[in-house]
């Protein structure tokens, strides 16, 4: 079995809410999604980044 961790970069939290729901912490997944995974993750992890220009 093989695991992939995926990354992606939001400008807020508010925009991960909109994309998410109220509850950031939990996966979203889509109906096709039972098609590819084997398992489903009940939670995701966020990270914090920062970075200088």
């Amino acid at each position: 079995m093989t695991h992939f961790l995926l990354v992606t970069i939001w400008n807020s939290w508010e925009s991960i809410k909109k994309f998410a729901g109220e509850n950031p912490e939990l996966a979203k997944y889509y109906p096709e999604d039972d098609e590819f995974l084997l398992e489903k993750e009940k939670y995701v992890q966020h990270y914090e980044i920062f970075y200088e220009k």
